[in-house]
């Protein structure tokens, strides 16, 4: 088997940190990242750099996804070929687990191999925030992740490139890594690792509702701009119902044509962050006319059975809502 690279991000890192340095260094090139420690945790560094470490330093701490990426790009800077796991300080992976990675990581390097954790073993703060985080994964990515927060990952210099894009420079970096997966075509290859809890894991940064947060992220950013386009809309619509002649199907196509430009704008640079070009704008205005005529037959159907003019369009845009987000996250933007 090829030397593999064990990157380990360290910030302010204990006794066990050194311990498994000491156990990579004769199988593997260990690689550390001091991620700005304080000055009273130099000697765990030292010690690890005498075990036969390499170190790259950030002066501040910058988080571990930003410690993460400066490791990547180092690896990426020597212009070969290289295979790559990446474990946490605190020693919660196993030597042997680390190995089992490394071999499925050779094995299969255009893939991402995760170690992931055996629930049953798992303490219930952080049992219960995996399986809120792996819930939400899934309802957002249609994609299965036993272990969503697993520090044990594997890959090479063919998916580096891909890796270091992820946004987040902290713990979201690794979340969003496994947000980009199905976009990158990077196959998943899991394998159940053990994991040692230390003092009942009470040193553990994931927080579920940070984490399921990120996981929703985009449609919270499509939630707010729509609801930000959706008031301009409704207090258009009401205006012109109440101080000019037009009827409400006009009304409602003149109201939605100056929100659905604005709506455009915060799709295309704050939600899905895609680069103008000719097929979006073609595609979204397509889908808003769409959207807009259907929205104005509805409300023109149920104001002649005698429903509330002010009302109806409420329910009309929220069915309508649905409809938009899917078809801008997975045809127009995707």
């Amino acid at each position: 088997m090829p030397k593999v690279t064990v990157i380990i991000p360290a910030y302010n890192p204990a006794t066990p940190f050194v311990e498994l340095v000491k156990g990579l260094v004769a199988d593997f090139d260990v690689l550390v990242v001091n991620d700005g420690s304080k000055k009273e945790c130099l000697p765990m560094f030292d010690a690890a750099v005498a075990a036969g470490a390499r170190l790259l330093t950030h002066e501040v701490n910058r988080g571990k996804g930003a410690a993460l990426k400066t490791a990547i790009a180092h690896m990426q800077s020597t212009g070969e070929e290289w295979f790559a796991v990446t474990a946490d300080a605190d020693g919660q992976h196993c030597i042997k687990d680390i190995k089992t990675v490394a071999g499925l990581t050779v094995g299969s390097p255009e893939s991402l191999v995760l170690g992931v954790r055996d629930f049953k073993g798992m303490p219930a703060r952080s049992r219960f925030g995996n399986t809120m985080t792996r819930v939400s994964f899934y309802l957002a990515t249609h994609n299965k992740i036993s272990d969503t927060q697993t520090g044990l990952r594997g890959f090479t210099h063919l998916t580096a490139d891909r890796l270091i894009t992820a946004e987040g420079d902290r713990y979201e970096y690794e979340m969003n890594v496994l947000l980009n997966l199905k976009k990158w075509d990077i196959p998943v290859i899991e394998t159940t690792i053990e994991t040692i809890y230390i003092d009942g894991n009470a040193s553990s940064h994931f927080h579920p509702i940070r984490d399921s947060l990120i996981v929703f992220g985009q449609v919270l950013k499509f939630t707010l701009a729509s609801l930000l386009c959706t008031a301009l809309d409704y207090v258009l619509y009401l205006s012109l119902i109440t101080w000019t002649p037009m009827p409400p199907e006009w009304a409602y196509l003149a109201a939605r044509a100056v929100s659905a430009t604005l709506n455009y704008q915060l799709s295309l640079r704050l939600v899905f962050r895609s680069k103008p070009d000719w097929r979006t704008t073609l595609a979204y205005y397509m889908l808003a006319l769409s959207v807009v005529s259907t929205g104005s037959m509805l409300v023109m159907i149920f104001t002649n059975m005698g429903a509330n003019e002010a009302i109806i369009k409420i329910p009309v845009d929220v069915v309508l809502f649905f409809v938009n987000f899917f078809v801008q996250k997975y045809i127009i933007f995707k």
